[in-house]
């Protein structure tokens, strides 16, 4: 394997532990579709995240091949291969701009502001900061609130609040409200001066559930 690059050593890697790319994302902390956009090497950061998770795995080997001896293993192979668990840090406080993203990325790859433990938002994946009195008096500039990632728009719990980046009008905290027109969706502020308005399902980028608020005094 020696005339391969790194990318294709890494999918030879996972292949032999029965691991598919996205698994592998997953569990490293990096975007979807990372493996397949590597083109000559691995940043070093995420090399680090990749070595602590598979402390089985050769590193000089992935980065620079078997020409000089160096195997895919620098110990015997586990019999069923269990990465070691992710540092739990808490639940991240996302930048603006990590929301306003396709797909809702995986946000190690964008600095965070910083990191939470709160029991009861457990099963959040982010923390964001309000801007705006739009949800005022409930959800106040400033405030931050925990959401949920929605990846699918299968359905939605109707008079609930929404994080939601659409083309158009960029990050918005609504109450979602069903439309009348077709495809569309009806954004509610709980502040009355701002007055509903229908978003296409087709114009929504990142759509996240709010199920916890941190109310700032």
């Amino acid at each position: 394997m020696q005339n391969e690059g790194v990318k294709e050593r890494l999918v030879a890697f996972l292949a032999d532990i029965g691991w598919s790319q996205s698994k592998f994302e997953r569990e490293c902390g990096l975007s979807n579709g990372y493996v397949n956009n590597i083109r000559q090497s691995i940043q070093p950061d995420k090399l680090q995240r990749i070595a602590q998770r598979f402390p089985a795995l050769n590193i000089s080997w992935l980065m620079i091949g078997d020409s000089t001896g160096e195997e895919m293993y620098k110990i015997p192979r586990p019999t069923e291969y269990v990465p070691q668990p992710a540092v739990d840090k808490g639940i991240p406080l996302i930048p603006l701009e990590a929301f306003a993203s396709p797909g809702m990325p995986v946000f190690e790859d964008l600095p965070m502001l910083d990191y939470y433990t709160v029991s009861e938002f457990k099963d959040s994946d982010f923390l964001i900061r309000i801007k705006g009195d739009s949800m005022s008096p409930r959800y106040a500039s400033g405030d931050v609130v925990a959401c949920k990632k929605i990846l699918e728009m299968l359905y939605f719990q109707w008079g609930r609040v929404y994080v939601l980046y659409t083309q158009s009008n960029g990050i918005m905290i609504k109450r979602l409200q069903p439309s009348d027109k077709e495809d569309c969706v009806r954004c509610v502020s709980d502040n009355e001066k701002y007055a509903p308005f229908d978003v296409p399902k087709s114009d929504i980028v990142s759509l996240a559930l709010v199920n916890g608020l941190v109310s700032l005094e």
